[in-house]
């Protein structure tokens, strides 16, 4: 037995409960409510994850963020360049170190870009790998027509087939958008999100555009804590199994009443955000300054940038 003020141990464990003969009980399939709030609950923890490492002392922690924005975004721009998988092989190598150096987790790292964005620019490329797209060498042939079939203003080869230059294209662009993700995933996982408007006001971003940043920031997170409750409420207070008829009439009942409190919480946050001195620019509590580290690394990024431009040019067409 469990001594007075202590946990029963039986309360601490994931498992079924079991009955007075010692028979587990079934495992209840976990509801779409269950889902809602553990997947809001992740969102704000991702959220505290992201700001503890940006406070970790790690390389890109210790930079100035005026310097990071100017060679990171500087970075994406050379990996949007890009015409060969050499190239941005090479950067993600850096990228990676990079990551090293300044803590961060490489499962966290890897996972958070590439479960993302082979899916998402996958789906846009893909009409890119046909010949009807894309003519070229053909690696795959799907369907053979046997002859050009004529579509309105476009013609259907005989053949429709997968060609390597399609590939080739397909998997230069993901390699793209794979790079310029972590790049901006390095910015902001090392940057304190006001440091990073901050940084974005000293570049002379228009007001509007940093005010808007911050507050859909801001506001986002609070309407994640609303809807928490909201599933949390229901939840404590049903009993049983509910019926699919009253679950979705309840998730619609809670899109309707959050869409009328994000409209009034709107003002409301705002109206708190001026009472405490908020006058559209983004405030800090770090003071940027240029130190010799800075200036090495806004060097160094200068000229390995001109060597990954210059050596995609060699590289040739």
């Amino acid at each position: 037995m469990s001594s007075p003020g202590q946990v029963p141990s039986w309360l601490l464990t994931g498992q079924p409960a079991m009955c007075s003969c010692g028979c587990a009980g079934k495992r209840k399939k976990t509801g779409f409510v269950e889902k809602t709030i553990q997947d809001v609950a992740r969102v704000i923890k991702e959220e505290y994850f992201s700001e503890t490492l940006a406070m970790q002392k790690g390389f890109l922690q210790g930079l100035d963020p005026r310097v990071k924005v100017v060679t990171l975004l500087g970075l994406i721009g050379v990996a949007g360049l890009a015409r060969h998988m050499e190239t941005l092989a090479a950067m993600y190598v850096g990228i990676l170190i990079l990551a090293y150096l300044s803590k961060l987790p490489f499962v966290f790292f890897v996972k958070r870009v590439w479960l993302v964005v082979p899916l998402f620019t996958g789906m846009m490329v893909l009409p890119a790998l046909f010949n009807f797209v894309r003519p070229g060498d053909p690696v795959w042939t799907l369907i053979r027509f046997g002859q050009d079939i004529q579509l309105g203003p476009w013609v259907m080869p005989g053949n429709l087939s997968i060609t390597r230059q399609g590939l080739y294209g397909a998997g230069l662009l993901i390699a793209r958008v794979g790079v310029s993700v972590s790049l901006a995933l390095l910015l902001t996982a090392t940057t304190r999100w006001q440091d990073l408007l901050k940084a974005l006001r000293v570049f002379l971003i228009p007001k509007i555009f940093v005010m808007t940043l911050e507050m859909t920031h801001r506001y986002i997170f609070l309407l994640l804590q609303v809807t928490g409750e909201m599933f949390l409420a229901r939840k404590s207070r049903t009993v049983g199994p509910s019926k699919i008829k009253e679950t979705r009439g309840f998730v619609a009942g809670a899109m309707g009443t959050l869409l009328g409190k994000s409209y009034s919480m709107s003002e409301e946050v705002y109206l708190a955000m001026v009472a405490r001195g908020y006058q559209g620019e983004a405030r800090s509590i770090n003071h940027f300054r240029m130190r010799l580290t800075d200036a090495l690394w806004l060097g160094l990024s200068v000229v390995l940038a001109i060597a990954l431009v210059r050596g995609d040019y060699y590289l040739g067409i």
